[in-house]
C-alpha cells in the first residue's frame, strides 16, 4: 500500500479513537444516576410493601385497615402483568439524620394512565396527595415526561408513601427516591440521551431524504419511515415525545402505543426487503415478506380499536415472526454473496440485543437500572449509525455497479464505447497520437440469423479473448481501463466489431502490419452445436486530427470498415477529408440551401439520332458552392435520403425543372422535354401525382414536356405503390421512363406491368460497344424489343463518334453522353441549343 494511503488511514484511525474517547467520557457522565438513590446517599431507611388489587375495588383506607393484605417484599419482586388490575405500592421512610431531607420520588413510567401518591404520617394520617399520569390534565410537560413529586422529610421522622397505579397499558413503574441534587443529575442524563437520540435520528432522516432526492430510490423513504416510527415509539416509552409534538398528539399516541410498535415493525421488514432488493427478485421470500407486511398492517389497524392489554401480547407473537422473516431474508443474501448485506447484519446486532433487554426488564428477568432502562434507545441509536454506514456502502456499490454497466456491455462484460470515448478524450488532452483500429467479424450480422443471441455473445467473448491476448504483446495499443487484475485494451462496439487505440507515431504500413499480425492469430473456425463456422475479419483504421471529436473519429472508422467490406480488402484506412463525411450539420446546410434556392439544375442534352438534333435533356442536381465542391451529388442524395429531406429536395427539383421548361418555351423551344430522376424514397411523398399536377398548373407547363426517370431499385422496393404512381402520372400526360434498363433482375416483367413510354439503357452496355460483340447483341435486342412494344429508347454514356454511328445504324432513338455535351448550367445549355456546334460536327470526317 502506498505511503500516502497509509498516512490517510492512520489519520482516520486517530479520529475514530478520539470520537470513541468522547463517547466513553460522555457515557460515564450519563449512566450513573440510579447508583445514587436516597438510601445510598443519606441516613434515610426504606421499607417496601405492595398489594395487587385484582378487583380494582379497594381504597387506601381498606388497605390500611387490613395490613395483612400487604406483601412485604422489594418492589422489584412485584409480578407486573398486562392484566387489568390496580397496584398499591407502599414505601416507609425513616429519616434518622438531624437534617431535613429534600426528597424527589421519580416514577419511571411516563405512559401510566393514573398514578396517585399519598403521603401519610406514622399514624397513617394523610399529609398530602398528588395526581400524576397521562390521563391527568393540567400537568406541566416536565411532570408528564418525568413523573415525580417533591417533598421534605423532617429530621427524626417517619413517613409512608402510598402509591396507586391504575393503567390499561404497561403497569410496571420503577420508583426511585433521590435527593434533589441527584434528581437533577438524573434529569440531566436523561435529557442528554434524549437529545442525542432525537438529534441523531432527525439528522439521519434528513440525510436519507437528501439521498432520496439525489438517487430517487424508494428504500430511503422507507428507512425514513422506520426512523420516524422509532422516534415516535421511544418518545412515548421514554417520555421525551412531549417535547417533539403537541401535547394532544403525545397523549393520543400513549393510548395507541402498540400501533407505534407495529409501525416500527412494518418499516423494519419493509426496509429489510427493499434494502436487500427482494422487490427486484419477486421470489417466494418476497411473497412471504409481502404477506407478513400485510398482516402487520391489518393488525396495526385493529389495535386502534382494541385495548392495549389485549394488543400487546399479540404484538409480541408477531414480533417473533418478524425476526424469523428478517433472518431468512438476510441469510439468503449472505449465502449468495450479497456484499453489503454483511454491513446490514452488523446493524441488527445492537437492535436485537436492545430489543431483548426491554421485555426482559419489563418482565423482571433483569433488574431495573438507568442503563437497562435506556438500553433499547441506545441500541436504536447504534443501529441507525451502523445503518447509515450500510446505506453509504450500498450507494457506493450502486455507483460502482452503475459505472460498470455504463462502461461495459451487459451481455459480454467487455468494455464498451463509453470507455473507448473516455480513453480517447484522455489521450487527446495529453496531446498523444490516437489511431482508432476497428476489427470486425465479417458477416457477423448474417451469422446472427442462424445462431441464438447467447451463442453470438459467446462467440464475441471467444474472439475478444484472443484479440486481447494478442494486443497485450503489442505495446503500441493503449489500455482502456486499469484495475488490479488486468488492463484491457479492447472495447466491444456491438455487431461483432471490436475497437482498440494505437498511440504509437508510425507510418501506416507499420500499423497495418501489426494489425494483420493480430488478426492472423485469431480463430478461423468456431464450432456451435456441430456446425463449424468459418470466421474472417476486416480492419478499419481512423487517425484522429488535432481538433477531431470522438464521434467524428469513430465515424471515419466505420466508413473504413464499410469500405473494407465492399472492396474485400483486409485493412482499409479512412481518409481525413472532412467533406467525405456526411453528418447532421451538412444535412442542415443542404436543407437551408433548398429553402434559400441556392441549388441549381444542370442539363445534359439528349440527341435524336435520326437528325442529330436535341430532343430533350436530363436535369441533374448541382450545389454550386465552392465550400462543398468535394461532396459528390450521389453522396448528397444519400444524405438526403438518410435524413428525410429527399422529398423536399425532389419537389424543389420538379418545380425548378418546370420553371426552366417555361423559360425554354419562351426562347422558342416549345417541344423540349426535361427528365427528372425519382428514387424509391420519393414514394413516401404523400399524393405525389397531385403535387406534380399542381406544379404543372402553377407554371402552365404542358405535361408531355415533363419526364420522370425511375430506377429499377425503386421498382423492387415498392412494387405495388409504384404501379399506382406510374398510372397516375401517365393519366396526367407525364411520360415515365425506365432508367438503367438491363442492370436489374426482372426488367422484362416491368415492361408488362408498368405504363412506361421510354427505356433508357445503362451506359455499362454502351462502353466499348464497337469492340464487344455480346453488348452489341444485348443493345440490338433491347432496341428491337422496345420498338416492338411501342416504346422509344435512349442510350447513355456515348463518348465516341464510332459508338454514335453504330447506335444510329442499330436504330436507337436518342443518345446522351459527353460526346455531345457535359451537364451544363441553364444559361450555357441555352447557348448550346442555339449553336449546336458539336452536333453539326458529328457527321464530319475529321
Amino acid at each position: 500500500m502506498e505511503t500516502k494511503t497509509l498516512r490517510y488511514h492512520a489519520t482516520a484511525l486517530a479520529i475514530l479513537i478520539f470520537i470513541l474517547y468522547i463517547i466513553s467520557t460522555l457515557a460515564s457522565n450519563l449512566v450513573v444516576p440510579t447508583r445514587y438513590t436516597i438510601d445510598k446517599t443519606t441516613p434515610v431507611y426504606l421499607d417496601f410493601a405492595y398489594y395487587i388489587d385484582e378487583s380494582k375495588s379497594h381504597t387506601l383506607n381498606d388497605i390500611i385497615l387490613n395490613p395483612n393484605l400487604l406483601t412485604h417484599q422489594s418492589l422489584s419482586d412485584i409480578p407486573w402483568s398486562f392484566k387489568q388490575q390496580n397496584y398499591w405500592l407502599f414505601i416507609d421512610l425513616e429519616n434518622k439524620s438531624l437534617d431535613t431531607q429534600d426528597i424527589v420520588a421519580h416514577f419511571d413510567n411516563p405512559m401510566v394512565d393514573h398514578l396517585s401518591v399519598y403521603r401519610l404520617n406514622k399514624r397513617n394520617e394523610l399529609i398530602e396527595s398528588y395526581k400524576l399520569g397521562d390521563k391527568v390534565k393540567s400537568l406541566t410537560l416536565f411532570q408528564y415526561s418525568v413523573p415525580h413529586i417533591r417533598f421534605a422529610l423532617e429530621s427524626k421522622t417517619t413517613e409512608r408513601l402510598a402509591i396507586k397505579i391504575d393503567t390499561t397499558g404497561i403497569s410496571k413503574t420503577p420508583i426511585n427516591l433521590y435527593r434533589h441534587k441527584e434528581f437533577v443529575d438524573l434529569v440531566r442524563s436523561q435529557t442528554g440521551i434524549w437529545g442525542i437520540f432525537a438529534g441523531v435520528l432527525l439528522m439521519a432522516a434528513l440525510y436519507n431524504l437528501v439521498l432520496y432526492f439525489g438517487i430517487k430510490d424508494r428504500v430511503y423513504l422507507v428507512y425514513i419511515g422506520y426512523i420516524i416510527s422509532a422516534l415516535c415509539l421511544m418518545g412515548i416509552v421514554m417520555g421525551f415525545g412531549f417535547y417533539l409534538w403537541p401535547l394532544e398528539w403525545q397523549l393520543y399516541l400513549h393510548e395507541k402505543v402498540i400501533f407505534s410498535n407495529y409501525s416500527m415493525a412494518f418499516f423494519t421488514l419493509a426496509f429489510c426487503t427493499m434494502f436487500l432488493r427482494y422487490h427486484k427478485d419477486k421470489c417466494w421470500r418476497y411473497k412471504m415478506s409481502k404477506a407478513l407486511l400485510t398482516l402487520i398492517f391489518l393488525l396495526a389497524l385493529i389495535t386502534l380499536f382494541i385495548p392495549e392489554y389485549i394488543a400487546a401480547p399479540l404484538f409480541f407473537c408477531v414480533l417473533s415472526l418478524l425476526y424469523i422473516m428478517c433472518a431468512i431474508l438476510i441469510y439468503n443474501k449472505l449465502r449468495t454473496g450479497f456484499r453489503w448485506a454483511k454491513f446490514y447484519v452488523f446493524s441488527w446486532v445492537p437492535l436485537i440485543v436492545g430489543a431483548a433487554i426491554q421485555p426482559l426488564e419489563l418482565t423482571g428477568f433483569l433488574d431495573y437500572s438507568f442503563a437497562i432502562r435506556h438500553a433499547f434507545l441506545v441500541a436504536i441509536l447504534c443501529e441507525v449509525i451502523l445503518m447509515a454506514m450500510a446505506l453509504a456502502d450500498r450507494v457506493r456499490y450502486q455507483r460502482e455497479r452503475a459505472l460498470y454497466h455504463a462502461t461495459h456491455t451487459q451481455q459480454t462484460k467487455l468494455l464498451n464505447s463509453a470507455k473507448l470515448k473516455q480513453a480517447f478524450m484522455s489521450l487527446q488532452a495529453q496531446g498523444r497520437n490516437t489511431t482508432l483500429c476497428l476489427i470486425k467479424i465479417r458477416h457477423f450480422n448474417s451469422l446472427n440469423t442462424i445462431i441464438t443471441p447467447s451463442q453470438g455473445y459467446t462467440l464475441i467473448k471467444h474472439v475478444a479473448k484472443q484479440i486481447e491476448l494478442e494486443l497485450s504483446h503489442e505495446r503500441e495499443f493503449t489500455s482502456l481501463d486499469i484495475d488490479f487484475n488486468n488492463s484491457p485494451r479492447l472495447a466491444d462496439l456491438g455487431s461483432g466489431i471490436f475497437a482498440c487505440i494505437s498511440t504509437k507515431n508510425q507510418n501506416q504500413q507499420s500499423l497495418e502490419g501489426a494489425l494483420i499480425k493480430v488478426i492472423n492469430s485469431l480463430p478461423k473456425q468456431y464450432e456451435i452445436q456441430g456446425l463449424n463456422l468459418q470466421l474472417t475479419y476486416n480492419i478499419g483504421i481512423s487517425n484522429a486530427a488535432k481538433n477531431d471529436d470522438f464521434e467524428y473519429w469513430t465515424k471515419r472508422g466505420y466508413l473504413a470498415l464499410k469500405k473494407a467490406k465492399s472492396s474485400n480488402d483486409l485493412v482499409v484506412s479512412a481518409s481525413n477529408n472532412s467533406n467525405i463525411l456526411m453528418d447532421v450539420a451538412l444535412a442542415a446546410k443542404l436543407q437551408k440551401a433548398i429553402k434559400d434556392n441556392q441549388l441549381a439544375l444542370y442539363y445534359q442534352p439528349q440527341i435524336g439520332l435520326k437528325f442529330n438534333q436535341v430532343s430533350g435533356a436530363e436535369a441533374l442536381l448541382r450545389w454550386p458552392n465552392p465550400a462543398f465542391k468535394g461532396v459528390s451529388i450521389e453522396e448528397l442524395i444519400t444524405l438526403a435520403e438518410h435524413t428525410g429531406i429527399i422529398n423536399e429536395l425532389t419537389l424543389w427539383v420538379i418545380e425548378q425543372a418546370c420553371k426552366d421548361i417555361i423559360k425554354l418555351t419562351e426562347q422558342g423551344y416549345k417541344d423540349h422535354p426535361i427528365s427528372v430522376n425519382l428514387s424509391a424514397k420519393n414514394l413516401s411523398i404523400k399524393n405525389l401525382a397531385e403535387k406534380v399536377e399542381n406544379i404543372l398548373i402553377k407554371y402552365q407547363v404542358p405535361p408531355q414536356l415533363l419526364k420522370f426517370e425511375l430506377t429499377e431499385s425503386a421498382l423492387v422496393d415498392s412494387h405495388e405503390a409504384l404501379i399506382s404512381l406510374v398510372n397516375e402520372l401517365s393519366d396526367l400526360g407525364v411520360r415515365v421512363v425506365l432508367d438503367d434498363f438491363g442492370t436489374g433482375y426482372s426488367s422484362l416483367s416491368y415492361l408488362v406491368n408498368y405504363r412506361f413510354t421510354e427505356l433508357k439503357v445503362d451506359k455499362s452496355f454502351v462502353f466499348d460497344l464497337t469492340n464487344n460483340t455480346a453488348n452489341k447483341v444485348i443493345v440490338q435486342t433491347a432496341i428491337d424489343m422496345a420498338h416492338n412494344l411501342g416504346l422509344s429508347i435512349t442510350m447513355e454514356g456515348i463518348e465516341t463518334q464510332d459508338v454514335h454511328h453504330l447506335l444510329k445504324e442499330m436504330g436507337a432513338d436518342r443518345a446522351q453522353g459527353y460526346l455531345y455535351a457535359k451537364p451544363l448550367p441553364y444559361d450555357d445549355y441555352l447557348h448550346f441549343l442555339k449553336s449546336q456546334y458539336s452536333l453539326k460536327m458529328l457527321n464530319s470526317t475529321f
